[in-house]
């Protein structure tokens, strides 16, 4: 609380005044080569597919003259795992770059970090896992009929996302990490129609992270309210654990379980990954996720997936992956697989 309230008064003192300032700029760039079979016919699109994409970073920070540092960052992206991309297949689909960032403005000092703006809630990311492919994953996913993200994902995901406020910090040897969004989804600016009719307020998510028996442990928790009559408040809460079997494996497991949107989703997974060399690594995931709707209609999804990376020096590096996803919607059950090779850069 100290350092949160130093924040406060350094702000309204006006003691933003910068003394440095500093611009970087990153960027990685990816091609695939992508060939699955699966019980989704999908006229539009081939059975194998070439993909390439990249991004282009831009941080930017600077201090005040009393020790606070600002941060933020841009980027300009085209994205080539992304499924709506993929099944639409139009002239236009994935050739445009997306501008993103510029949301947020993160301010620093004394241990504490916090971010003011387009919120992703504290814990998202807690509980998921599972899908360690690039591309595999989402080209078995449309051969499926549906994305793998459906085995993969936490609950907690989106559940305090908005324009809010972020408070990073720790508590003695645990990291803390709290989220407090007005309007769910509001985005880069809070102004909803209809906000107390439609929507969910009141986003609060935390995460807190501690090491335990030699083991990286996260947990999270969080929740919003329904702004419309009847509606249930979503809930949700999640864990994983990271452990380092030896030098050259280490192992997460974790799971998530809430109730979004009126319906119990809950999902497991296990994922690791085991450096065969100093270049060479082999990563494997499994997935399990289940979506229980307010009117009893139970859907499954499950992903298995493998890869293995080899780091060429210089940020470049190959891969093979293989990717399996099943999917039960409504007591009507499809798969998919996927061979994918491919190479990415960091520039």
């Amino acid at each position: 609380m100290k350092k949160l309230l130093t924040f406060v008064s350094a702000i309204t003192a006006g003691a933003i005044g910068t003394a440095a300032a500093d611009v970087s700029v990153a960027g990685s760039g990816t091609f695939y080569y992508s060939s699955a079979s699966g019980d989704t016919a999908i006229a539009e699109n081939e059975d194998s597919m070439a993909v390439t994409g990249g991004t282009v970073t831009f941080a930017m920070s600077t201090e005040t003259t009393n020790g606070i540092t600002v941060t933020a960052g841009a980027t300009i992206s085209r994205d080539t795992d992304d499924i709506a991309e993929y099944t639409a297949n139009t002239a236009a689909a994935g050739s445009q770059g997306v501008v993103g960032g510029m949301s947020s403005l993160t301010f620093g000092m004394d241990g504490m970090t916090v971010t003011l703006g387009d919120i992703n809630n504290a814990g998202s990311g807690t509980g998921e896992g599972g899908d360690v492919a690039t591309f595999a994953s989402t080209h078995a996913g449309v051969k499926s009929g549906a994305s793998a993200s459906s085995a993969n994902d936490s609950a907690m995901d989106g559940i305090a996302d908005g324009t809010g406020i972020n408070v990073s910090t720790s508590m003695g040897a645990a990291s803390v990490d709290l989220t407090y969004v007005a309007t769910v989804s509001s985005g880069s600016n809070s102004l909803a129609d209809n906000a107390t009719t439609t929507g969910r307020a009141s986003g609060m998510a935390l995460n807190v992270g501690f090491d335990m028996a030699g083991a990286s442990v996260n947990v999270a928790t969080g929740g919003n309210q329904a702004n419309a009559a009847g509606a249930k408040n979503d809930s949700a809460t999640a864990i994983n654990v990271t452990y380092a079997a030896s030098d050259a494996l280490s192992l997460t497991v974790g799971g998530s379980a809430g109730t979004i949107s009126g319906a119990d989703e809950d999902n497991i997974f296990v994922s690791g990954a085991y450096t065969m060399d100093a270049d060479t690594t082999l990563s494997f995931g499994y997935g399990k996720g289940d979506n229980t709707t307010t009117a009893g209609v139970v859907d499954k999804a499950t992903a298995l997936t493998l890869n293995v990376s080899r780091s060429l020096g210089g940020g470049v590096s190959v891969f093979a992956e293989y990717a399996s996803v099943s999917v039960d919607n409504a007591a009507v059950g499809t798969s998919g697989t996927a061979m994918t090779v491919g190479t990415s850069v960091s520039f």
